[in-house]
């Protein structure tokens, strides 16, 4: 009996996180697509080429948003953004 009940738990939260996921995938390649676009001035203050950003992965833009956000001066940015961009 309790390894029945934990089975239909174990179904039924499987289940529901799935539900919640596909329910929420769209709107994580919305903020995705956000980030994109809040980086494409940067990439134009820094004179980087802004078609890179369709070939980013999360990890990449992620990595480069903390670079931007850095005290870092615009020289040291744009090597490092570059850095990042060129191990795609």
């Amino acid at each position: 009996m309790n390894r029945t009940l934990a089975t239909i738990a174990t179904v039924a939260a499987l289940t529901a996180g799935s539900a919640f996921a596909d329910a929420h995938s769209p709107s994580m390649g919305e903020g995705f697509d956000m980030l994109q676009t809040a980086l494409m001035s940067d990439f134009e203050r820094l004179g980087i080429p802004t078609d890179a950003l369709d070939d980013l992965t999360l990890g990449q833009v992620a990595a480069i948003k903390a670079v931007v956000e850095s005290d870092e001066g615009d020289t040291q940015q744009k090597g490092r953004i570059e850095a990042i961009i060129a191990n795609n």
